[in-house]
């Protein structure tokens, strides 16, 4: 492992009733709430008025700010800003999925920086300070309730980046998995899917053969997904697995998994982007589009981690035929370090089933399934670019994204 510092501020919350504590927690903040939401589903999930009821008990006033897009936007996170400043708020409470934490966030910056948000987002300004942020999730998915990153579309220029800063991580997260038993199949799908990608992600790229603990988490962590993912296509109400996956969408992102891992990366992070920026999909249907064509340019690169990936994690959980691997044999550091050269019939064994299991809860792997019928190869490509030089992503040529993104069905 490579040295590195970890610190996860965020206090949480975890179980039914939890928001029970929200007017205690926002009361030690300030007096002065804003309330960003985005549309319906808290008041249909009941937490709306759980919270207006909480904060008001609490002798906190509310400023309420919704309309937050499943991607956000930076237009409107810059006029959630300007409301904070004019109300005087002293914190800012986010109710709902990983877009609106990530608005949350950007407001909460801009509110107690002021100028223009975009700079943070082009590395132009570091976010010295924001007001504290309390998070309410709703669809467990980016782990945006207890890390340090906020991730905007600005809609005119097409661009999706983020920004990361200590300030941005929430104060407190409460995580009732009983207010996601109503999330519609198709958005837990996309919500599973993104969790996935968290861990598969630095799991894939990893040159360390001294990381069998973060091995160890994803694994097991990953396993627990899909197990979960696939109940709660048969039961979108099974509580159990909703659980599970609120859990494990807090930790995937955390930072946890990938601390200290060599060489971890995250290209396919910076081949969706540009997709959910230009389309407007949600981020997991743009995953499950890039990874398996991520895939299948990497997998001489990364052959042994995917057929490791095969082997620990879909073959142990029924996604995949044991019988196509050596399951018996995978130790702590198996295949850790890429050096291996992978059979390649094995590789495509595993990229098949990936694929298959996309399909299978509901999430595209080509353009095409994915709504996109004139994919626009040339901007994709060039803010993919940026986002290798901004998040230190190594060894991509406008060539290689191009690539990815043909064997994506472009």
């Amino acid at each position: 492992m490579q040295p590195f510092q970890l610190q996860i501020p965020t206090k949480v919350r975890f179980g039914e009733g939890v928001l029970e504590a929200l007017g205690k927690e926002a009361s030690s903040l300030g007096t002065r709430a804003l309330l960003v939401y985005g549309g319906g589903s808290i008041t249909r999930n009941g937490v709306y008025n759980t919270i207006l009821h909480q904060l008001s008990a609490a002798g906190v006033s509310v400023t309420e700010f919704p309309g937050v897009k499943p991607n956000p936007v930076l237009s409107h996170a810059q006029e959630g800003a300007r409301i904070a400043r004019g109300a005087g708020v002293d914190l800012v409470v986010a109710a709902g999925g990983g877009s609106v934490i990530d608005e949350a966030k950007a407001i909460a910056a801009g509110a107690y920086e002021g100028g223009e948000l975009w700079d943070f987002y082009i590395r132009k300004r570091t976010v010295s300070g924001a007001l504290p942020i309390l998070a309410i999730q709703t669809l467990p998915a980016s782990s945006s309730e207890v890390n340090a990153v906020s991730v905007i579309t600005n809609e005119q220029t097409k661009e999706k980046f983020s920004v990361r800063s200590p300030h941005l991580c929430p104060h407190t997260a409460f995580l009732d998995p009983t207010v996601t038993t109503s999330i519609p199949r198709e958005y837990t799908a996309y919500a599973c899917t993104d969790i996935l990608s968290h861990m598969m992600e630095g799991y894939f790229t990893s040159s360390d053969p001294e990381a069998g603990v973060q091995d160890g988490m994803v694994e097991g962590v990953c396993r627990a997904v899909i197990t979960a993912t696939d109940r709660l296509m048969q039961d979108p109400s099974d509580l159990g697995a909703r659980s599970t996956v609120m859990w494990a969408g807090a930790l995937a992102w955390s930072g946890l998994m990938n601390a200290g891992v060599r060489g971890a990366t995250i290209p396919n992070h910076m081949l969706e982007h540009p997709l959910s920026a230009y389309h407007d999909i949600a981020h997991g249907a743009g995953l499950s589009i890039v990874i398996p064509a991520w895939m299948k340019f990497a997998r001489e690169r990364h052959g042994g981690r995917i057929v490791r990936f095969g082997r620990e994690i879909l073959a142990r959980s029924g996604v995949m035929d044991a019988g196509v691997l050596d399951v018996g044999t995978a130790g702590s550091t198996g295949n850790a370090d890429n050096s291996e050269v992978a059979d390649a019939n094995t590789v495509e064994a595993v990229i098949t089933a990936l694929e298959s299991w996309y399909r299978k809860i509901g999430t595209p792997v080509t353009f095409q399934e994915g709504g996109i019928n004139a994919p626009e190869v040339d901007g994709y490509t060039a803010q993919a670019l940026q986002l290798a030089s901004l998040w230190g992503v190594p060894g991509y040529t406008k060539a290689d994204i191009r690539e990815v993104y043909r064997l994506a069905g472009a």
